[in-house]
């Protein structure tokens, strides 16, 4: 059984859970820019490991050969089918349906029961473009026909409901690595002050537009970076790191995102502010848990 892609929305990739084993040779772990809404799609379906369709720019339509429990996820999307329903909610399509997602996230996310059946390339089936690298290593284009998996999952989770993400503009972060690089004020100015999302934001990283963060001396060694780690190059306008992000970098790490609020910063549209609260590391796993937890009850 297939899904058939009818409209591709602006940027539609496949992506599934980072590839975790090839930093050290440069290649980028790829996955979802919005890992929680990511991870609350695959839960809604039934399917903890599926490839799930990550959309930018909606409106994305399809339909599947034959019945699927779906789900759309993302900041203020819904599924247009027989009825227009509420993302974060599993939907019962028939065979043959047209449904429609709807909205204006930065990106959505669209799950199915059985998951898109296409095979891993380095351990993920996730896509970077950048290198060619995954089972479709390119965005979905009109006329596509994706593979999808037996579904194994109930056709009685229709209904099932998750919470939404809140996208407030509270951000938590961990102090980073070289926070004592920078001059004394920049890791209070950085915790106290709001930044302005760019338009210059990307799966590669959101750039910052706000209290300037500016250093001087010499770069620090070239080390390893995860996505969330919020670089300051000399110029003071910190870049959260994205899921496409290179894997080292010689600029200093202010901070890190949590991983529990990547989504919040992915979902940030250009010119829309952010506060960052500084939380122990402790405090960023117990709320990543937390998170997990919520979609383990469904």
């Amino acid at each position: 059984m297939k899904l058939h892609v009818l409209e591709p929305g602006l940027w539609s990739t496949i992506q599934d859970d980072p590839r975790t084993a090839h930093a050290r040779s440069g290649l980028p772990g790829a996955g979802p820019a919005d890992p929680r809404s990511f991870h609350a799609a695959r839960s809604l379906v039934g399917e903890a490991s599926a490839a799930v369709v990550e959309i930018i720019g909606l409106p994305f339509t399809f339909s599947c050969e034959d019945r699927r429990i779906v789900a759309v996820t993302g900041r203020d999307v819904s599924l247009r089918a027989a009825a227009r329903v509420p993302g974060w909610t599993a939907v019962h399509l028939r065979a043959g349906q047209t449904a429609t997602v709807l909205g204006s996230p930065r990106y959505a996310y669209l799950a199915i029961a059985g998951g898109i059946a296409l095979d891993r390339v380095l351990g993920s089936r996730a896509t970077y473009v950048a290198a060619g690298v995954g089972p479709l290593p390119r965005p979905l284009r009109a006329g596509d026909e994706l593979p999808l998996g037996v579904q194994r999952g109930d056709l009685g989770r229709a209904g099932l409901r998750l919470e939404p993400q809140r996208y407030d503009d509270v951000v938590m972060a961990v102090a980073g690595p070289h926070a004592q690089r920078l001059p004394p004020t920049a890791l209070r100015t950085f915790f106290a002050e709001e930044f302005t999302v760019s338009p210059s934001s990307d799966r590669m990283g959101v750039r910052l537009e706000g209290p300037g963060l500016a250093w001087e001396g010499s770069d620090v060694l070239s080390c390893g970076v995860v996505p969330g780690a919020v670089q300051v190059p000399r110029g003071g306008a910190p870049i959260v790191l994205g899921p496409d992000a290179q894997t080292t970098g010689g600029y200093p790490v202010i901070a890190v995102v949590a991983t529990a609020a990547l989504g919040r910063v992915a979902q940030a549209f250009p010119g829309e502010r952010l506060r960052f609260v500084e939380v122990t590391p402790d405090r960023a796993a117990t709320d990543l848990r937390a998170a997990g937890a919520a979609f383990a009850t469904i």
